[in-house]
């Protein structure tokens, strides 16, 4: 377990963070400036929090593209299946004001879920009954998620122009997520029920994946279709079953997104980028629970470092590089499976039995 996460994701991050430190001296700035920057973001209160708002969204999508992955299928939809997720959150929400605050927090976030798993399923039973391919009817079904924001939210839930819907809380104006427990850890009060809700999808990712028959039979299938149906196993309807699960996902973090940070639906001439993001989330975690976490802090981390790095002359694009950066080591993963690291694990290995 140890070996897959160094060469999973610790040796490929700290390479990408090496060329990183050497572009950096290359445009000028210094290095330790840099440190010092990033020393801020991790002591400061404000700016944890802040990575944590981001983390939120990264985590969910990252779930998304992930559990898709663990089960052979390719879900490049997840920037949909967040939006529609969003957009069906937020207008139960908006249409729901003035009932019982905890019912429209529950039906919310369960019509986010459920359109989110819709729109993905719908990918799903294309690739199982016509054998359609999944990654280019999720690219499409992209596009079709975001120009139905546009038509919908100006037309129904108009807020005070045709760019945002109406405000997504409640008749005295507290937010739907709003949680006094966590506001009095974090004192912000754009993080709340949904740092809770995403352990919770942690939680009940890894139960599904690696503790039930059903993910056994999900993973079997991603494997060896064949060998699958071959044992009985009900191959179409597991297709199905996991591009639904998977853009639950994805439908989760968008309503976490729109309820929580952004308080309403906000229509965008172009994608937010979490769904895209989540891809490399999971790849850097091994589209295992634990590992999406962390993949989702690291970017959470970089996406509040970004902005700062400004102060110390450098340029915000260094970021994106950087990202760029660790998402090809971790697909190059191989150059960091050879035999030199072996034979340092085999020794190390050989020094702890002594």
């Amino acid at each position: 377990m140890f070996k897959k996460v160094l060469t999973n994701a610790i040796l490929p991050i700290l390479a990408s963070f090496l060329v990183g430190a050497i572009i950096v001296s290359l445009v000028g700035a210094d290095p330790s400036a840099v440190l010092s920057v990033m020393n801020d973001v991790l002591t400061n209160q404000d700016n944890i929090s802040e990575i944590l708002i981001s983390t939120v969204p990264l985590v969910c999508t990252g779930l998304a593209v992930g559990f898709a992955f663990r089960t052979g299928l390719f879900n490049i939809g997840v920037e949909g299946q967040f939006l529609m997720g969003g957009l069906s959150a937020g207008t139960v929400a908006i249409f729901m004001q003035g009932s019982n605050f905890y019912l429209v927090l529950v039906c919310s976030i369960l019509a986010g879920i459920l359109a989110g798993g819709i729109w993905a399923a719908i990918a799903g039973y294309l690739k199982a009954r016509f054998n359609i391919s999944e990654v280019v009817t999720t690219i499409m079904l992209n596009y079709i998620a975001l120009y139905f924001v546009q038509f919908f939210v100006p037309k129904y839930i108009r807020g005070s122009n045709d760019v945002i819907s109406k405000v997504i809380a409640d008749e005295n104006g507290t937010r739907y997520l709003h949680n006094d427990l966590i506001f009095s850890i974090f004192e912000n009060r754009r993080l709340g029920t949904d740092l809770i809700l995403i352990i919770v999808a942690l939680v009940i990712y890894y139960i599904v994946m690696e503790k039930t028959v059903f993910g056994y039979e999900l993973r079997s299938v991603g494997f060896n279709k064949h060998a699958s149906e071959f044992v009985g196993m009900k191959v179409n309807r597991n297709m199905v079953f996991s591009m639904l699960i998977s853009g639950a996902f994805a439908g989760l973090g968008g309503a976490l997104y729109n309820m929580g940070p952004v308080g309403q639906v906000v229509v965008g001439t172009t994608f937010h980028g979490y769904g895209f993001m989540g891809i490399a989330v999971a790849l850097i975690g091994s589209n295992a629970a634990i590992g999406i976490l962390l993949g989702a802090l690291l970017f959470g981390f970089l996406s509040v470092l970004t902005p700062l790095l400004a102060f110390v002359g450098i340029p915000k694009d260094i970021a994106n590089i950087l990202i760029g950066l660790i998402v090809l080591f971790v697909a190059s993963k191989a150059m960091f499976e050879s035999k030199i690291l072996k034979n340092l694990l085999s020794k190390s290995k050989k020094k702890g039995e002594k």
